[in-house]
């Protein structure tokens, strides 16, 4: 945690207490809104029921590996302010051109700025560092946006994704949301059916040793009583879904992977780490179509979500996206320097 006699807000102890689990949840993943259409035409209009979620391994990610001192600073900066993670850009991308990058999404949210405000103040946007300074194995992406107004900071947020064909960028509040529902994912299985996946996953935690774990766990997160911990339980392994990834391996055949995603009922960081981690180490037997067990999740090259490899991104298929396709990395903003660019997997 930073270092200073500044003490940290409510907000920032939210952050500070994913960031200190980060490492526990990036692990478990490694294991082998209301639709508001910009009416700027140089950006990718939100298609109807939004655009797709970002899942993260963990609240704070857009945060990790960020260096102690800055990660004080862009505490101390006032409100309004938020966070903007650049797609198809790793954090080798953003520590080689950092200046650029923030030029550029400066000049976006400018745009932006002056469809609402006639006289728009001089925007600021902050690059990261890295903790260990330069030859840091782990790199930030994450760039603070302030000095912006309110309706500004709340007209982008909502819309969230921002695409042109000069960059494209998700932007996050300066907050911990609840964590990400997505848990982990499965393979083993030898069928496509997510409905038999998600019974063989019930089934499992609906076992009585495994139930009674899952509410001693919401019973460590500050539930005052026994009916609100039976509730979140109940809820929990009620909001479960699967999600299948029809992967393929050489000569086409499929080999499918599934996403299992439920609801947290706490933003307990630790609570949620642990029920992760606990979950995730589980088998999952069907009586027909085989026994998944956790499989590690890879970041796509594209938006940054965990919940698929680059070339299952649904960003490219939104109609007149800007934004980077699955072939060519850094194809459509240019930053990259020439006979650089390579194909995704």
């Amino acid at each position: 945690s930073p270092a200073s006699d500044h003490v940290p807000t409510p907000e920032e102890q939210s952050i500070l207490a994913h960031l200190a689990l980060a490492d526990m949840n990036r692990s478990v993943l490694s294991q082998n809104s209301t639709n508001h259409t910009t009416s700027l035409p140089q950006f990718t209009p939100a298609p109807t029921g939004g655009f797709p979620t970002v899942y993260m391994s963990h609240s704070a990610q857009v945060f990790d590996h960020l260096d102690n001192k800055v990660l004080l600073a862009w505490f101390q900066v006032a409100h309004p302010k938020f966070l903007i993670r650049v797609f198809d850009h790793s954090g080798k991308d953003v520590a080689e051109r950092a200046a650029i990058i923030a030029e550029r999404i400066r000049a976006n949210i400018t745009t932006i700025a002056e469809s609402l405000h006639n006289d728009t103040p001089s925007i600021r946007v902050s690059p990261p560092q890295p903790q260990g300074g330069k030859g840091a194995k782990h790199l930030p992406i994450g760039f603070l946006v302030h000095s912006v107004s309110n309706e500004t900071k709340d007209l982008i947020l909502k819309q969230r994704i921002w695409s042109t064909t000069d960059i494209t960028f998700e932007a996050l509040p300066f907050n911990c949301a609840n964590p990400p529902d997505l848990l982990f994912g499965l393979s083993g299985f030898t069928t496509l059916d997510a409905v038999t996946i998600l019974q063989a996953v019930k089934e499992t935690w609906l076992q009585d040793e495994i139930y009674g774990r899952i509410e001693s766990l919401f019973s460590k997160c500050g539930l005052p009583d026994d009916e609100l911990i039976y509730k979140a339980t109940r809820d929990f392994i009620a909001s479960c879904h699967i999600e299948t990834l029809d992967f393929k391996i050489p000569g086409g055949l499929s080999v499918p992977r599934f996403n299992v995603f439920a609801t947290s009922p706490t933003n307990d960081a630790k609570t949620w780490t642990e029920l992760r981690i606990y979950l995730s180490s589980l088998t999952y037997p069907t009586n027909l179509d085989g026994c998944g067990v956790a499989t590690a999740l890879f970041a796509c090259q594209i938006c940054h979500s965990l919940a698929h490899p680059r070339g299952l991104c649904p960003f490219p298929l939104i109609p007149n996206w800007n934004g980077p396709k699955v072939g060519n990395r850094n194809s459509t903003n240019g930053l990259r320097q020439p006979g650089r660019a390579r194909g995704g997997r």
